[in-house]
């Protein structure tokens, strides 16, 4: 999944997930949607969430990276 979101980058990854999430953990299934990203992201931003919001989530992911994050849901068990 780490390569997928390095592929599409950053800011691609975090605004398909901010603004096509659903409640509950993230589940971005292989082939579902291809690539696992939803392609139904809008072209706009939703109302709670700036231009200048989501850089400043850009700049601290490209920094820290997704692994901790996906490493926490892969040892859910579900």
């Amino acid at each position: 999944m780490e390569a997928e979101m390095a592929e599409v980058g950053t800011a691609y990854v975090l605004k398909n997930i901010l603004t096509t999430r659903q409640t509950g953990p993230p589940i971005l299934p292989k082939g579902e949607y291809g690539t696992g990203f939803n392609p139904d992201m809008p072209d706009t931003l939703p109302s709670w969430l700036t231009e200048d919001d989501l850089a400043y989530f850009v700049s601290k992911f490209e920094k820290t990276g997704f692994t901790g994050g996906l490493n926490y849901y892969r040892n859910l068990n579900m």
